[in-house]
């Protein structure tokens, strides 16, 4: 499962059901700087000068249109230019952007890091090795934001038959170190001894990973498979303010319509139902979490 079913999710969520009309690109458009493009039926549809058109997760802005020719201005509203291949959807006047989606999802991505939330993914460090006339450890490889804080810290006991992973129970993470010293600017201060010459085991608490595309996986972002309803939703909060989902717009509207039918507030009251929802999910997701990984004294 990809990011783009998290894009599809948040827009369905905040269309309420009305689809936008999708045409398809008529031919490749093979590098960035290219404004003149061909879209299938686009002399018979609602693309005209003024309109925004979206390719992919670029937004153009048209300029001119002559039959199935479409003059644009490539990289509209912040989105990035790249190339296309014919066949791609072209979505006309999009109420929400997918490069604002993807934007959105990942503001809810560092928002759900927060320690307010509780959400995390666990990660490990096993390349250090110990030395008993050492005590401070350069974390290397890793930067002071992938380390949220270290769970635990444990080395291999050989005097032992059975597999066993003694649990080192004083120590300190120290950041901003000098990089002469620490070049990670990490430093983990062992005040408990362990096996000289045994691999350490760091277990630490990392934010969940970015998206870096349409195509990067759920399970990429460490966010736990029960977890995944949690973006989209974050998503969709983000994007209401300021711009009623689609339920709520005029335009979606008969011409009978009625001015109380979207009394002041109806907006508040749709994103309060999604914050509520989101907020129970979250904490339940950050028990499941705390029972999995239970601070440990």
């Amino acid at each position: 499962m990809t990011a783009q079913a998290w894009i599809d999710e948040t827009r369905d969520m905040l269309l309420s059901g009305y689809v936008e009309e999708l045409l398809l690109l008529a031919s490749n458009i093979g590098t960035i700087s290219e404004t003149t493009i061909e879209v299938t039926g686009a002399g018979d549809s609602g693309i005209v000068p003024g309109v925004i058109i979206e390719i992919g997760m670029e937004a153009m802005y048209v300029s001119a249109v002559a039959g199935s020719t479409v003059s644009v201005i490539r990289a509209y509203g912040g989105s990035t230019a790249i190339t296309h291949t014919a066949g791609d959807i072209c979505r006309v006047s999009p109420k929400f952007p997918t490069y604002r989606i993807f934007e959105a999802l990942n503001n809810d991505l560092r928002d759900l890091t927060s320690p307010d939330s509780g959400i995390f993914q666990m990660k490990s460090l096993q390349s250090i090795t110990y030395n008993a006339a050492k005590q401070g450890y350069d974390l290397t490889g890793l930067t002071s934001e992938e380390v949220q804080s270290i769970y635990s810290v444990t080395y291999t006991d050989p005097v032992v038959v059975e597999a066993r992973e003694p649990d080192i129970r004083k120590w300190e993470l120290k950041r901003d170190r000098a990089t002469t010293s620490f070049a990670s600017g990490l430093a983990l201060v062992l005040y408990q001894q362990a096996f000289p010459g045994k691999k350490l085991n760091i277990s630490y608490k990392s934010p969940l990973t970015l998206l870096t595309s349409t195509a990067s996986t759920k399970a990429s972002t460490g966010l736990a498979t029960t977890a995944y309803d949690l973006p989209p939703l974050g998503a969709a909060i983000s994007l209401m303010v300021g711009t009623p989902i689609r339920r709520e717009f005029i335009d979606a509207q008969g011409s009978s319509r009625r001015a109380e039918e979207v009394p002041p507030g109806a907006i508040s009251a749709s994103m309060r139902d999604l914050w509520g929802r989101r907020d129970n999910r979250i904490a339940a997701e950050a028990a499941r979490l705390h029972a999995m990984y239970p601070q440990r004294s």
